[in-house]
């Protein structure tokens, strides 16, 4: 029974391949600010760098030659705030919780997998990472619970990937 899931009735139904994203273009239609959104989920110690000025390093490939190379750009820290919680805040224990809420956890596995298209499946193996114990309330829920209540979302903009609703 591998890949399958028991609805109430104890009949098996297949969880849902269909990958979900973070929509930005939610936020603006909805008169929000996506970077205000994420910078409020960024650890004390990004917060106290935001705005820092910092230098980067890019790869270039030169098209001629086909060679890479690395140049340095400056940029400020938080400018991209995704990046910085993939890159810094999902790093820390408390990114998520036991308590928190079903759609904040999975808002905060999408941002620390850099928003990129995720199944169901995907996040509950990434919120499993978080609940060492098994025992939290959204490893509870059945895999089409929360797709219901990944449908149901108005408040963080969770949506499935446009590719896939494009087929």
């Amino acid at each position: 029974m591998e890949g399958t899931i028991m609805d109430i009735d104890g009949d098996e139904s297949q969880p849902s391949a269909t990958p979900y994203v973070v929509d930005e273009t939610w936020f603006e239609e909805n008169n929000f600010s996506f970077n205000q959104f994420v910078k409020a989920r960024m650890s004390a110690a990004s917060l106290a760098r935001f705005d820092e000025e910092i230098e980067e390093r890019f790869t270039v490939m030169d098209k001629k030659s086909r060679r890479a190379s690395f140049e340095f750009r400056t940029s400020r820290f938080g400018e991209n705030p995704v990046k910085v919680i993939r890159e810094n805040c999902s790093r820390q224990r408390d990114y998520i919780t036991p308590d928190m809420p079903t759609l904040e956890a999975i808002f905060r596995v999408l941002l620390a997998n850099g928003n990129q298209p995720m199944t169901l499946e995907h996040i509950r193996e990434q919120l499993a990472e978080w609940c060492p114990g098994g025992g939290c309330q959204w490893l509870l829920l059945p895999l089409d619970a929360l797709e219901r209540l990944i449908q149901n979302d108005r408040f963080y903009g969770i949506r499935p990937h446009a590719s896939a609703t494009a087929a």
